[in-house]
């Protein structure tokens, strides 16, 4: 039974046109927690993101906390894409500041707000280039500046699409490691990742999709071993379990003989 403390998805879809994203699916978010969306290409997970923000009409239901998500434009949401527009003449100092703007206005940030960001720009790695344009940092600066941006707006929930992707593997842990803080002020996190592994080390709840689908939906240890995790990659990615118990998905290799 679906709860009001938590993200509803009741039959949801969205058509473009004649193609079909999102094909009736159904499932529970609950709030406090990190839920991962997995998948190949084209499953539909982006638009699923984007469904939740607000920005894409689909038919079905999907409530937040009871209220139609279409309906509720009080929601506190922060929202990393893969492919964010790149504002031109704004130092990075100002980009993350924008994070504070609802609640303090542009230009009007408090003290409080002012030390928020002070401390973000240390923990993503950005302090020392705050006077740099965003415009000039390379991808992975970038992707550290939005998630930056994101943490300053002290979030309710935060959608991340393919956070770690142009991160190198120390600055993937430690801009996870950041993410994960959140939930101990009862932030609400959904991502996309590519990286089963990773998907597997820091989600608490795995989302599989497959052409619009919802394969599966549960805990994340039980759905790493799933059948229809291997499925939705037509069957071709292994999961080992190391020592510590913890397990790592790696694709498997082709046999080209």
């Amino acid at each position: 039974m679906m709860t009001s403390g938590a993200i509803s998805v009741t039959d949801l879809t969205v058509r473009y046109g004649d193609k079909t994203i999102l094909d009736d699916i159904s499932t529970e978010i609950p709030h406090g927690q990190w839920t991962c969306l997995i998948g190949p290409n084209g499953a539909g997970k982006t638009t699923f993101l984007n469904v939740l923000l607000g920005i894409t009409p689909y038919s079905g239901s999907l409530q937040d906390r009871g209220i139609e998500v279409f309906r509720n434009h009080r929601r506190n949401i922060a929202f990393v894409p893969q492919s964010p527009a790149i504002p031109q003449g704004m130092t990075v100092s100002e980009y993350v500041t924008l994070g504070r703007a609802k609640r303090d206005g542009w230009g009007k940030e408090s003290q409080k707000s002012r030390q928020i960001i002070h401390d973000i720009l240390i923990q993503t790695s950005l302090y020392g280039m705050q006077k740099s344009f965003v415009s000039q940092l390379s991808g992975g600066e970038m992707q550290r500046a939005l998630i930056a941006r994101a943490l300053a707006q002290e979030p309710d929930l935060i959608l991340l699409d393919e956070p770690t992707s142009a991160l190198d593997l120390h600055h993937q842990i430690s801009v996870l490691n950041k993410i994960e803080l959140l939930k101990e002020r009862g932030v609400t996190i959904i991502s996309t990742m590519h990286d089963i592994t990773l998907a597997a080390m820091y989600a608490e709840r795995i989302v599989v999709m497959q052409k619009g689908k919802i394969l599966l939906s549960g805990r994340a240890d039980q759905v790493i071993h799933s059948s229809e995790l291997r499925s939705a990659f037509d069957n071709r990615i292994d999961v080992y379990t190391l020592d510590s118990g913890r397990p790592v998905i790696v694709a498997s290799k082709d046999d080209i003989r």
